[in-house]
C-alpha cells in the first residue's frame, strides 16, 4: 500500500464482498486460518483503533475524515483535498466550513433526557460506553422507568457527532477571519503506546476580549520525533486555516518539539506553569529536604495512628488536622505543599508536644529539622504566590511572565546575609533553573514586547536600560509592520469606537494660508511613509501616560484607549493574545489537572478528538 499502515495490519481480514475504497484502511481480527473472529469490531490500519461495525461504511468514512484527513483526501481525491493543501488560510477554513455544512444533516428530534446524557458525557469527559454500564442503567431506570437508553454507538455516531459538526461550524466562523493568533500545544499521555497533541487557538477579538477555541487532538507516535509532531501541527494548521496567521506556539519545551514548531513557521515559547513546576520539584528533590519531609510524614502518620493524639488534634486544632491529612495523602504535590508546611510551622509548638507524647525520639522533629522546614517555607512562599497569580484567569496573558520571573530572581529569591547554607544552595539552584528556561534571546524579546504593551508594566522598570531601548525599538518596528501589512490588505485600521460621535465638519480650504505656511506646517496623513513616525509618537505618549493599577485588566484598558493609540492597539491584540501556559492555569496549579488527565486517558481513542473538542468549546 502507498499509505503508512501500521506494522502487522497486513494480517487483518477484509470482507470478501467489500467493494468500497474505504476498506483500504480497515480490516477484522482473524484467526490462524484467516477467518473473522468478531464482525462487530473493525480495526483501522492507520492508528489501530477499533470501531463498531454494523454492515455499512459510514463509521469507516467518518473515522477517516476526523482522524486521517490527509489519507482520506488522497484516497478520495476530491475538491476538499485540494483546498486543504492550499496555503491560503481563508480558503482552507472555507473548505472545512463547506465540508461540515455538507455533512450537517437534519437530525431527528432528540428527547430532553437523551440530550442531557450527551451533555453529561461532554461536560464530564466520560467515555461514551458509560451508558452501557449497569450502574448508569439502574440510575436512569430509577429516574425514568419508561426511558430507553440509546446505544453507545448511536450516541457517538449520531447525537455527539452532530453536536461536533455544529460546534465546528461555529468555531470555523471565529477562526477563519483571524489575521493574528497564537496556539497552545498540550502534549499528553493516553496510554503506554499512545500520546495525543491537543492544539488550542488564542486571539483577541475586535472588542478586546480574550478568546480561545480548542481545535483538534491528534494521536502521536510514542517516540515523539520532530517529524511526527510537525506533521500533526501542520495537519491541524492547514485543516483550520491558521498556519499563516499564527506566530507563536506555547508549551513545546523539548528541543525536538521546538524544532517541529519552527518547521511549521511558529516561534516556540515555554509554558510558565511547567517552568515553575520544574523549579519547585527541583527544590523538593534536594537530599536534605527529602530527608526532613520523610521525617515529617513519619511524625504525622504516628499522630494519626494514636487514637488519643488524633482526638486531641481534632479538638484543639481542627484546621491543622485537615492539613496534616492532606500532607499524608498528597504532601509532595508541588503546588500545595507550601500551605501544608506553613500550617506545620505555625503549629510547631503544638506538634512538638504531640511528638513528645509518642515517646519515640526518632519520630519527633528536632530543632535542626524545623530549621530546614522554615527555610523551605521561606523559599516556597514567593513561588506559591507566583503560581496563584497565574490562576486569576482561565488563560493568563504572556505579559505577566517576565515581571513575575524577574521579581523571583532578583528580589524574593535573591540570597541574603542571614540565609542558611541550605537556603543559599537552593536559591542558587532555582536561579540557574529559571535563567536556563528563559535564556533564549528571541523568547526574551517577545516577553519584553508583551510587557511593553501591558499598561501595568509599560514603564519596563524591571529591564536594564539597554533592554528597554531595544524593546521600544522592536515595538516600533512591530507596530509599523502591522500597520503597513494591514493597509496593504485593505483592512480597517482599528476597531470602531462603540459610541462614535457625530461626523466633524469639513474644514474650509484657505488658499492664502496654504500658500504662506504649507511648507512649514505640513499636515501629516500618516501614510505608509509616516507610519513609523506615528508609531514612535504613540509609544512616547503611551510610555509617559499615567501608570495603571496592577489589578487593571490590560485588555479592558485597551478597549477604552484603542482609538488613542491605533497602531499600538493592533500590536496589543496580537501580543496580548499569547497565553502564558499551554493549558488552562487551573490544570497546572490545582487538582483540576489531575482530574482532566485521568478522564482523558479513560476515553476510547475513537472518541478522544470529538469529546475533547466538544468539552473545550
Amino acid at each position: 500500500s502507498p499509505f503508512p499502515l501500521l506494522e502487522g495490519t497486513q494480517n487483518l481480514v477484509s470482507l470478501g464482498r467489500a467493494q468500497s475504497r474505504y476498506w483500504t484502511f480497515f480490516g477484522f481480527q482473524g484467526d490462524a486460518y484467516g477467518r473473522i473472529i468478531d464482525k462487530t469490531k473493525i480495526i483501522c490500519k492507520l492508528c489501530g483503533v477499533r470501531l463498531s461495525y454494523s454492515g455499512n461504511t459510514t463509521n469507516l468514512r467518518q473515522h477517516l475524515i476526523y482522524k486521517h484527513r490527509r489519507e482520506y483526501n488522497e484516497l478520495v481525491g476530491n475538491g476538499h483535498g485540494v483546498a486543504a493543501a492550499t496555503p491560503d488560510a481563508k480558503k482552507n477554513a472555507d473548505a472545512l466550513s463547506r465540508d461540515m455544512a455538507a455533512r450537517a444533516v437534519a437530525m431527528p428530534p432528540v428527547g430532553r433526557t437523551t440530550k442531557a446524557i450527551a451533555d453529561f458525557i461532554v461536560r464530564d469527559l466520560m467515555p461514551v460506553e458509560i451508558v452501557e454500564g449497569e450502574g448508569f442503567t439502574q440510575m436512569l431506570s430509577a429516574l425514568d422507568p419508561n426511558y430507553k437508553i440509546p446505544a453507545a454507538s448511536f450516541l457517538a455516531h449520531t447525537i455527539l457527532q452532530e453536536m461536533q459538526i455544529q460546534a465546528k461550524l461555529k468555531v470555523i466562523e471565529f477562526v477563519k477571519g483571524l489575521q493574528h493568533c497564537s496556539v497552545s500545544v498540550d502534549l499528553w499521555k493516553h496510554s503506554n503506546s499512545l500520546s495525543y497533541l491537543t492544539v488550542t487557538v488564542h486571539y483577541v477579538d475586535n472588542a478586546f476580549e480574550f478568546k480561545n477555541k480548542v481545535l483538534s487532538s491528534r494521536a502521536i507516535s510514542e517516540d515523539l520525533t520532530t517529524e511526527s509532531v510537525k506533521a500533526a501541527l501542520t495537519d491541524i494548521a492547514n485543516e483550520w486555516g491558521i498556519r499563516d496567521s499564527t506566530s507563536y506556539a506555547v508549551g513545546l519545551n523539548s528541543t525536538d518539539l521546538k524544532l517541529a514548531a519552527s518547521k511549521v513557521g511558529w516561534k516556540s515559547l515555554p509554558c510558565v506553569g511547567h517552568v515553575l513546576k520544574t523549579c519547585v520539584e527541583s527544590v523538593l528533590l534536594h537530599p536534605s529536604i527529602l530527608s526532613v519531609l520523610n521525617h515529617c510524614r513519619k511524625l504525622v502518620a504516628a499522630i494519626f495512628s494514636s487514637p488519643s493524639l488524633a482526638e486531641e488534634l481534632s479538638s484543639c486544632e481542627p484546621f491543622l488536622k485537615v492539613h496534616l491529612k492532606m500532607f499524608l495523602r498528597d504532601g509532595t504535590k508541588w503546588y500545595s505543599i507550601y500551605s501544608l508546611l506553613q500550617s506545620m510551622v505555625d503549629h510547631e509548638k503544638f506538634l512538638g508536644g504531640l511528638g513528645e507524647k509518642l515517646n519515640e525520639q526518632n519520630v519527633c522533629l528536632q530543632k535542626e529539622d524545623w530549621g530546614v522546614v522554615q527555610d523551605l517555607v521561606d523559599i516556597l512562599k514567593p513561588l506559591a504566590i507566583a503560581t496563584s497569580t497565574f490562576t486569576k484567569d482561565h488563560f493568563t496573558s504572556l505579559s505577566l511572565v517576565k515581571p513575575v520571573i524577574t521579581s523571583l530572581v532578583y528580589k524574593h529569591l535573591a540570597p541574603n546575609d542571614w540565609d542558611s547554607e541550605l537556603a543559599r544552595e537552593i536559591k542558587k539552584t532555582v536561579h540557574e533553573d529559571l535563567n536556563l528556561r528563559y535564556s533564549d534571546k528571541e523568547v526574551n524579546q517577545i516577553l519584553n514586547l508583551a510587557c511593553a504593551l501591558d499598561p501595568r508594566f509599560r514603564g519596563l522598570d524591571f529591564l536594564s536600560q539597554a533592554d528597554r531601548v531595544e524593546t521600544l525599538h522592536l515595538l516600533k518596528l512591530e507596530a509599523s509592520q502591522l500597520a503597513k501589512s494591514q493597509q496593504g490588505e485593505g483592512i480597517q485600521s482599528s476597531p470602531e469606537p462603540s459610541n462614535p460621535g457625530p461626523p466633524s465638519k469639513k474644514t474650509k480650504q484657505d488658499s492664502g494660508i496654504e500658500f504662506l505656511l504649507g511648507d512649514l506646517c505640513n499636515v501629516r496623513n500618516y501614510s505608509a511613509n509616516s507610519v513609523s513616525q506615528q508609531a514612535e509618537q504613540e509609544i512616547a505618549s503611551f510610555q509617559t501616560s499615567e501608570a495603571s493599577s496592577l489589578c487593571q485588566d490590560p485588555l479592558q484598558w485597551w478597549k477604552t484607549h484603542h482609538t488613542q493609540y491605533p497602531l499600538l492597539a493592533r500590536a496589543a491584540r496580537k501580543l496580548l493574545a499569547i497565553p502564558a501556559t499551554s493549558v488552562p492555569t487551573s490544570w497546572i496549579f490545582t487538582d483540576a489537572g489531575v482530574t482532566v488527565h485521568r478522564k482523558r486517558s479513560a476515553l476510547t481513542p475513537e472518541h478522544v478528538d470529538m469529546l475533547i473538542f466538544l468539552n473545550g468549546n
